[in-house]
């Protein structure tokens, strides 16, 4: 099983997960990726090989960095 991490800054999934009729992002980030954007973010997560995609807060860029870099390529060895 093969799972991937998307973790965005400001989205229009606020409305969403408050249950609200509406909600005015102007004012309240100053800038945000609407449902397109975020579409587009998770696929070149898909594609990557890549399990962890993270926008950065300051300039609302997707990093495919790992996370820990000082294990990356590290493997676990299943055998007893």
């Amino acid at each position: 099983m093969l799972a991937k991490v998307l973790a965005p800054s400001a989205t229009e999934f606020v409305q969403c997960a408050f249950d609200m009729d509406e909600f005015q992002y102007e004012g309240q980030f100053p800038k945000f990726h609407k449902s397109k954007e975020m579409v587009a973010l998770a696929l070149d997560l898909y594609d990557s090989d890549k399990t962890v995609g993270i926008v950065d807060e300051s300039t609302y860029e997707l990093h495919l960095d790992p996370i820990y870099p000082f294990v990356e390529g590290t493997t676990r060895s299943t055998e007893a």
